[in-house]
């Protein structure tokens, strides 16, 4: 497959439907002063060369009942590409990569419940060449990748963009179920909106054999409610972005809140968790190269009060990020959603 050449209107594209992933064409047309036929042929171009993918980010109590464990493994006898391949049949797996540091491999476990989350840990451990597991429950999860923005737009393009999508802040992910259980259309919504999340609601009701006006209301119930958030995937790399890292941070006794906060608040940051670990703060972001993660240690980690060590481990590959497989000859590919409760 060959790699799509972009120019700025795709890159501008590419940023404004990270920040309203299921805006229609004219909208987005209006806000970026493009046609949006034009729009619409640049985004399918792209889709097909699996370079982008609007899919839906679940809210954790519509498919389990724990919270997800970050998990580092180290290895003995094997190659850590061998390990990690062998990895990718196990079930639960929403993330996968080969890092650099003491620990050659990371994984992110988020099982339906507790009770299949300590049965995937300890299948990690019967993996041939796996020699030790370090597993990180997560206490708390701030941020997570949705809202990470390539900063491709001006400050104006962005706030119309975040007002066109009704963005509200990400907030703190639970694992708290909905307040009486998805009626089987919104299942089925659900379901669908996780795999195609620009899908419109004439399609969905095709597809489900639901009546058109249903499924208009039922679509619009499942987003304002939440259960499922479009979310814009795309080939880092790419695009520019070809350095991914994870960052386990000690921080003071108390400062872990403020920490969180302050990490939500960088553009460079896909991820803040709070984390069981003498390092207390896990995050991992994104940026174009090596010398930029250099300076974001430098220079944003190191205007932050409270902490008082930092770990930096860069992802040497990544062939499993939310959910999605991802390669960087063929791009975007297999997308193992969650199964709901």
């Amino acid at each position: 497959m060959t790699r799509p050449l972009l120019d700025e209107l795709d890159r501008r594209l590419i940023g404004a439907l990270h920040l309203a992933p299921r805006a229609t064409w004219d909208d987005i047309g209006e806000i970026l002063a493009a046609d949006a036929g034009t729009l619409k042929r640049r985004y399918d171009r792209l889709h097909e060369a699996h370079m982008v993918r609007v899919i839906g980010q679940a809210d954790w109590g519509v498919h389990s009942t724990a919270m997800p464990v970050h998990v580092f493994l180290d290895i003995t006898g094997e190659s850590p590409l061998a390990v990690l391949h062998r990895l990718r049949d196990l079930p639960h797996l929403q993330l996968l990569a080969q890092i650099s540091g003491d620990y050659p491999l990371y994984a992110v476990v988020h099982a339906p419940s507790e009770a299949a989350t300590s049965e995937a840990i300890d299948r990690l451990f019967s993996v041939p060449g796996v020699r030790r597991v370090n597993a990180l429950p997560a206490l708390s999860t701030l941020r997570r990748g949705r809202t990470w923005d390539p900063q491709f737009l001006d400050d104006t393009e962005r706030a119309d963009l975040l007002k066109l999508a009704g963005a509200r802040p990400e907030g703190t992910a639970t694992a708290t179920p909905p307040a009486k259980p998805l009626s089987e259309a919104e299942r089925n919504v659900v379901a669908q909106l996780l795999q195609d999340s620009r899908a419109s609601a004439a399609s969905i009701a095709r597809t489900a054999d639901l009546a058109t006006s249903t499924a208009h209301r039922v679509v619009r119930r499942v987003l304002d409610e939440g259960w499922v958030k479009p979310r814009l995937e795309i080939v880092s790399e790419w695009l520019g972005f070809r350095t991914a890292f994870i960052l386990r941070l000690r921080v003071a006794p108390g400062a872990t809140p403020d920490v969180m906060r302050r990490m939500d608040r960088l553009p460079q940051t896909r991820l803040a968790a709070h984390v069981a670990s003498d390092m207390s703060v896990l995050a991992t972001g994104l940026v174009t190269d090596r010398s930029a993660l250099a300076l974001f240690v430098d220079d944003e980690l190191a205007g932050i009060p409270g902490l008082l060590g930092v770990s930096v481990a860069v992802m040497l590959a990544e062939p499993r990020r939310y959910w999605l497989d991802r390669d960087l000859t063929t791009g975007l590919g297999a997308f193992h959603a969650p199964t709901l409760l």
